[in-house]
């Protein structure tokens, strides 16, 4: 029977890094029986854009009609249309959404039923450790949205983060409401340590054997920037830039050698990170007991790394040159393109 694997996040989990190396992958994992549907937003990926998956208007459309994403009102018109696309498909499928992620348990048994028809389901998921969770939202508020709050001031009420970080309730219940479908679960930061990265654990769970030489390398999507510019970016933020600005500035980053794939909680106060450790303390333990069924490597997070005040970071002359050369090259390459492309 055909297998339809579906990619489901959850968010800050690498996934526009996946997806891109989906995308540019493609024909490697064809001829090794895998189709990644030309759908959603697969020629972005290809670009080597943030994207939200090949799936993402297919998993949208079973989100809560109050969520500011939704598109139920098209749910009967996007999932015949998947189906039919899937059942065409010669190969076992992969649909790729964080969206997944964010639907409601009740829907993702028509969600499943639908695909049912055509092929057998399997939902995969990553997960990441709650504290550098935290941090990856803080820093991709400044970095696109203009924020110029501090981390504390930023989690002075983080009551809407506890319940969707409570994996092992999550996936308990997910596995309750779908029985009879195989649910793979593991931890994002694992993939630091993989041979084959993101994607090479990806296809470890799904158990597929295609070759790390045949696929793109991880072409590093959405870095995180370090403690000095993610100050720079709050300072910046008060002159409302565009949000082109930070991508400018972050790739900088990446090519100096300053940005990190996986990103610190050392910017987060230590009172907060205490409070965050004790409170998903319990529900972690569990998680990796029952669902990822292997040694909690969450148990020891955070301990031992000093506490990096934004507030106290300095810049050094050569700090500045670095940084803004590297923009000012970037800014250059940039316009060389475009004024290649109207010659």
């Amino acid at each position: 029977m055909k297998k339809i694997i579906l990619h489901c996040g959850m968010p800050k989990t690498g996934s526009s890094a996946l997806q891109v190396q989906f995308s540019k992958s493609r024909d490697a994992l064809l001829k090794h029986g895998y189709d990644y549907l030309k759908m959603g937003d697969f020629d972005l990926a290809t670009r080597g854009k943030i994207s939200s998956g090949n799936a993402a208007g297919l998993a949208r459309t079973y989100l809560f009609d109050g969520h500011p994403a939704s598109m139920s009102g098209r749910r009967a018109e996007l999932t015949d249309r998947f189906v039919n696309v899937v059942r065409d498909s010669e190969g076992d499928v992969i649909l790729s959404s964080e969206f997944f992620s964010a639907i409601p348990r009740p829907n993702m048994v028509p969600l499943v039923e639908a695909l049912s028809q055509v092929g057998e389901v399997h939902l995969v998921f990553f997960v990441r450790e709650q504290l550098n969770f935290l941090a990856s939202v803080y820093i991709q508020q400044v970095k696109r949205h203009g924020l110029r709050e501090y981390p504390e001031e930023y989690y002075s009420d983080w009551q809407g983060y506890k319940i969707p970080l409570m994996y092992f309730s999550y996936f308990d219940q997910l596995k309750t409401a779908l029985p009879n479908v195989k649910i793979s679960v593991q931890p994002y930061e694992l993939s630091k340590t993989h041979s084959g990265g993101l994607m090479g654990q990806f296809l470890e769970m799904i158990g597929a054997q295609v070759p790390k030489e045949d696929l793109v390398s991880d072409l590093q999507v959405n870095l995180s920037p370090s403690a000095k510019e993610i100050r720079l970016m709050l300072e910046v933020n008060k002159h409302q830039p565009r949000m082109q600005f930070s991508d400018i500035l972050v790739e900088s980053s990446h090519k100096s050698g300053r940005a990190k794939i996986h990103s610190q909680h050392t910017i987060l106060p230590p009172a907060f990170k205490s409070e965050v450790v004790e409170f998903f303390r319990e529900e972690n333990e569990k998680f990796f007991k029952h669902i990822a069924k292997s040694e909690n490597i969450y148990q020891t997070s955070g301990q031992n790394e000093e506490f990096v005040d934004l507030r106290d970071v300095t810049f050094e002359a050569n700090d500045v040159v670095d940084i803004v050369t590297g923009i000012l090259v970037d800014m250059d390459n940039r316009l060389s393109r475009l004024e290649s492309q109207g010659s």
